[in-house]
């Protein structure tokens, strides 16, 4: 929902949505989880050790998985797609 991912043809992070839908206080504790785990994602350096698009994401989704193996494929597949967009 926050990266627009299945939804539009880029990223689209927007905390609106998030707060739509949540409400203000849960919505706020949401987005500063998922500011966090952007953040944990893009530290992956598959961007400097893989030439490919999908490659690199693919590569940054799997680093991701060994930090966080409690969060569910789509979570991780919607950040994959915001990293390969932005280092394409």
């Amino acid at each position: 929902m926050w990266t627009g991912w299945g939804d539009y043809s880029r990223p689209d992070r927007d905390g609106r949505r998030i707060i739509e839908n949540f409400g203000p206080d849960e919505g706020g504790r949401l987005l500063g989880l998922l500011k966090l785990l952007e953040d944990e994602f893009y530290s992956s350096d598959a961007r400097h050790t893989v030439a490919g698009t999908a490659e690199m994401g693919d590569k940054a989704a799997a680093d991701f998985r060994r930090i966080h193996p409690e969060l569910d494929e789509q979570a991780v597949e919607a950040l994959a797609w915001c990293y390969s967009f932005d280092y394409k």
